[in-house]
């Protein structure tokens, strides 16, 4: 069943309200310690990996609130639709993602089962309907997992019209679907997703400023939580004494590591770069003494 969109007001309290109570769930975990880190840093470690986790799904509820927000569109989240016999026969065919978007097959069709996108969106007005996966997209999805992704949301635009109707938003004339990959870097292919920059002109209303102004927020949270999670990290270290070197020191050190070095072998590795000369065949140039001589000695 589809549900409403969480996120029903897009103001800036708002937004602040859902950044610092998704940063409080993070802290509040309870993460597992690493034994070569210890328990200080393997929380730290933890709880920020949990935050950029959790931006995620904010980035979801921001992305439907913006759309919710505009009056425009029924917003639906975490939908589940029927993956149909018809439309598995009809993806295994490989037809074109263009034929399959003027194919229309009854959601009360016998189904192998179902399938759950994050955002389905309906412009009533225009007779328009679209169902989107949303990713972070600041790293890369592994393949095996993106091939699902597609093939879910190709086998959405078949029954997506069908769908809507049944819910009573239709009529719907034209479906779509999509990867919302925000920050461009889920690996998706470029005709099958849509980036932060496409959203507003996708959807024609303003979708990244909300999603922006969402992810501010978290950051400004999470920073200032910082000195909480690090402070038990930074009393653990043993301390450093400061020691300043004057620069006799510093190459008299440099010199003791590296020990000494043949002078020739200096005048080699500190020589300006040289061409290979003129071309010749490689029996006199053996034979030409001057040329089993290195080039700094010429």
């Amino acid at each position: 069943m589809a549900k409403h969109v969480e996120l029903n007001d897009v103001s800036k309290p708002a937004l602040i309200r859902a950044a610092h109570t998704a940063v409080a769930a993070a802290l509040a975990g309870d993460f597992p310690v690493d034994p070569i880190i210890g328990p200080e840093l393997s929380r730290a470690i933890s709880c920020v990996g949990s935050v950029v986790k959790r931006h995620g799904t904010l980035i979801e509820l921001a992305v439907a609130g913006a759309l919710k927000a505009s009056d425009r569109f029924i917003v639906l989240t975490n939908v589940s639709l029927p993956l149909t016999k018809g439309a598995a026969q009809l993806l295994d065919a490989k037809n074109s993602d263009e034929d399959l978007a003027k194919i229309r097959l009854s959601a009360d069709s016998e189904a192998d089962g179902m399938v759950n996108v994050d955002l389905v969106v309906v412009d009533p007005d225009t007779g328009w309907a679209g169902a989107y996966e949303i990713k972070r997209g600041n790293g890369v999805t592994e393949s095996g997992k993106r091939r699902p992704i597609v093939r879910k949301l190709r086998a959405a635009r078949l029954v997506l019209a069908s769908y809507v109707r049944q819910l009573g938003h239709g009529p719907v004339e034209s479906v779509t679907s999509a990867v919302i990959d925000y920050f461009g870097g889920s690996g998706f292919e470029a005709e099958f997703s849509l980036t932060r920059d496409q959203l507003d002109g996708h959807f024609g209303v303003p979708v990244v400023a909300t999603v922006d102004a969402m992810t501010a927020t978290v950051r400004d949270a999470l920073q200032a939580e910082l000195p909480h999670l690090l402070r038990p990290v930074l009393d653990g270290m043993a301390p450093v004494e400061a020691v300043v070197a004057s620069p006799v020191e510093v190459d008299a050190a440099r010199t003791a590591r590296r020990g000494a070095i043949d002078p020739r072998v200096l005048r080699t590795l500190t020589a300006p770069p040289t061409g290979p000369g003129k071309r010749c065949a490689r029996g006199a140039r053996m034979r030409h003494p001057a040329a089993r001589m290195p080039a700094s000695q010429h």
